[in-house]
């Protein structure tokens, strides 16, 4: 089995593969969301131009199924998308079932469950998607329906053709992570500091969480933190901790050694270590490389945002597409009715209504990124466009597929006192003998 790297959770691994005919919904699986009856038009939608007569028959009505394999990203319900595709498609009922215990890729997979759309990390293109068989090229959908994928970000476009050795596009980026630096006013009042500024390189940026780390009237203030994870994962280097084309490790380089420092010497100023992200709602953080913890804060707290530190090395560059795709699943019985939901999920008219709600967009179009938060009396007046100053960083480029994946966990790195060059060796052994250890499992099955 091959596993892949993400912020986000990963599935078990199965030994099981795709039976080749696919029977009725098994009504445990699926948890229908509630339909609210549309009053829009019918057919596609596309471009308004034909006209209704009275003897056009009506689409015939179709059901189809959608399995969020990441329910903490995203809540469908919550963001109306049930019935936003119904207004927009009478015909077509959306049901729901999300990931969860009893309900794994494995469970649905050997049930026999029909499933026509998926929401699934992009990075788990392999080790969820094609794991189980349940990959589409979405080319041939795309030239029937006339769609543009340069709609999309160019980087995030890259990135989803670079999750798979074969770079064809199996899924549309949907929504995505979108980090910014977040800055707590009330602190930097309280000490007289001026604000970070769109900009701010990384440097600036450890001088003034040096400034800002300290203790006040009894309490403790910390000048920054993170989640060194993602930060490393996303990196600004589009750096892959496994060699491309071997089976080992590709951290101990001097890339690799220059954003482990970088990161790391904020945790060692003096009483600032990285504490959880989530901690930005208490007031005591001053500075929060994050995707948005600090918007969660009542309103007692005043916070913005600026653009993510730039890196010398990679200037005005952001951070590798942390994207959600929507996968046309193989098991759909209805893939262009499928595929006309999934476009229209990634539509400019859909995705400013998401974005108006603080989801990170994954298209390029600068209205509706300029919507981000519109919705939500907590983001009025913030510095929205910090979200999307730099653009991605390039994608990494995809590893031969007949190699061995490993998940791995650089919050490690950041638990040992060594000199940089020993953590870096140690943790590439580390990850060498996980790599060796998975090929052992899979040569036995």
């Amino acid at each position: 089995m091959k596993f892949t790297m993400s912020s986000h959770h990963t599935c078990k691994e199965e030994g099981l593969g795709m039976t080749a005919k696919w029977g009725k919904a098994a009504a445990c699986f699926l948890v229908s969301a509630a339909i609210v009856s549309g009053c829009g038009k019918g057919g596609d939608g596309g471009s308004g131009a034909q006209k209704e007569t009275a003897e056009a028959k009506p689409a015939k009505p179709v059901t189809l199924t959608l399995y969020n394999a990441q329910p903490g990203a995203l809540d469908f319900e919550k963001a109306g998308i049930v019935e936003a595709v119904k207004q927009k498609y009478p015909h077509i009922t959306l049901n729901l079932f999300k990931r969860e215990k009893g309900m794994e890729y494995a469970d649905w997979v050997t049930g026999q469950t029909p499933v026509d759309i998926i929401y699934e990390s992009t990075a788990f293109t392999v080790s969820s998607i094609k794991q189980f068989g349940l990959h589409v090229d979405l080319q041939e959908q795309i030239k029937l329906h006339g769609f543009k994928p340069e709609t999309f970000e160019p980087n995030v476009l890259a990135h989803a053709y670079s999750t798979n050795s074969e770079r064809k596009l199996y899924g549309l980026p949907f929504t995505m992570n979108r980090y910014a630096l977040y800055y707590n006013k009330n602190l930097f009042d309280r000490f007289g500091a001026a604000y970070p500024k769109d900009g701010l390189t990384w440097d600036e940026t450890y001088e003034l969480a040096k400034k800002m780390t300290r203790a006040d009237a009894g309490a403790a203030y910390n000048g920054f933190t993170a989640l060194p994870n993602n930060i490393l994962l996303n990196n600004q280097l589009s750096l892959n901790p496994l060699n491309a084309k071997e089976d080992k490790a590709a951290m101990n380089t001097d890339e690799w050694k220059l954003l482990f420092n970088n990161l790391r010497r904020f945790g060692e100023i003096p009483n600032n270590k990285f504490v959880p992200v989530t901690d930005s709602v208490k007031g005591t953080v001053a500075m929060i490389l994050d995707s948005g913890s600090i918007s969660q804060a009542g309103a007692e707290l005043d916070w913005d945002l600026v653009s993510v530190p730039e890196l010398p090395q990679k200037p005005k560059t952001g951070f590798k597409p942390a994207s959600l795709s929507l996968f046309l699943s193989a098991t759909s019985e209805h893939k262009e009715e499928a595929f006309k939901v999934m476009a229209f999920l990634v539509s400019a008219e859909f995705q400013t209504k998401l974005t108006k709600q603080a989801v990170g967009t994954p298209l390029a179009d600068p209205e509706v990124r300029k919507a981000f938060g519109q919705d939500l009396p907590q983001w009025k007046g913030k510095n929205v466009k910090a979200l999307y100053y730099y653009p991605d960083a390039p994608a990494i480029p995809p590893r031969a597929e007949h190699l061995t994946n490993v998940a791995v966990n650089f919050s490690k790195l950041f638990t040992s006192e060594a000199d940089s060059n020993t953590i870096l060796r140690d943790f590439d052994e580390e990850i060498n003998k996980a790599i060796q250890t998975e090929k052992m499992k899979t040569q036995t099955k």
